[in-house]
C-alpha cells in the first residue's frame, strides 16, 4: 500500500513516526504484519483504498492546501505531547520483552511471596518437630508442640517485620516534618 500524494508529496507524519518508535507498538505492527489474518486485513484495505479513496484523492487537493497548516500543527502538537510522555513515562522506550518481564514478574509476586511464605513455615515446623521429639517420636503430642512452637516462631517474624517497616516509616515521617518545619 503506498501512500497517497497530495499536490506531489508523500505526507509525513512525526506523531506517527514517534509512536510508531516505540518498542512495543513496534513489535505489535510487526506481529500484526507477519500474522496471516493481519496480512489478509492489510490486502483488503489495501484493495478498499485502491477501489474507493484512490480515485476521491485528485478532487481533495484543493481542500487540503487549505487544510495543510492545521493538520500539520496537530501533527506537531502529538508528537510534543508523546516527547512530554516519554519525560514523563520512561518505560515506554524499553523493549517489550523487558516491559512483559516487569509485568509478569509484578503479577507473580503475590504467588512467589505466598509460596516462600509456606516453604519458611513449613522448613520452621520441620525444625521445630525434630527439636521437640527427635528424629523418630512420632505422636500427637510432638506434634502440637512443634505446631505452637511454630506459631510462635511465625508470629515473632511477622510482628518484628512489620515493626521494621514501621519503624522505617516513621523515622521517614519524622525528617520530613523537621524539613517542613524548618524550611
Amino acid at each position: 500500500m503506498s501512500p497517497p500524494q497530495v499536490n506531489g508529496e508523500v505526507p509525513h507524519s512525526a506523531f506517527i513516526d514517534h509512536l510508531l518508535g516505540y518498542p512495543v507498538l513496534e513489535a505489535g505492527v510487526k506481529t500484526f504484519k507477519s500474522n496471516p489474518y493481519g496480512q489478509r486485513s492489510l490486502e483488503l484495505s489495501d484493495t478498499a483504498y485502491q477501489t474507493f479513496a484512490k480515485p476521491v484523492m485528485p478532487y481533495l487537493a484543493g481542500p487540503y492546501q487549505y487544510v495543510s497548516p492545521y493538520v500539520k500543527k496537530a501533527d506537531s502538537i502529538g508528537d510534543a505531547t508523546l516527547s512530554r510522555v516519554d519525560e514523563r513515562f520512561p518505560v515506554v522506550k524499553k523493549p517489550a520483552g523487558e516491559i512483559y518481564a516487569g509485568a509478569r514478574d509484578l503479577v507473580l509476586l503475590p504467588y512467589k511471596t505466598a509460596s516462600a511464605g509456606r516453604d519458611h513455615v513449613y522448613e520452621t515446623y520441620g525444625r521445630e518437630c525434630k527439636k521437640v521429639g527427635g528424629e523418630g517420636a512420632a505422636g500427637l503430642v510432638t506434634y502440637g508442640k512443634a505446631l505452637i512452637t511454630t506459631t510462635l516462631i511465625v508470629t515473632t517474624e511477622v510482628v518484628q517485620t512489620i515493626g521494621q517497616f514501621l519503624g522505617a516509616k516513621k523515622e521517614q515521617a519524622k525528617t520530613e516534618v523537621n524539613e517542613k518545619v524548618h524550611n
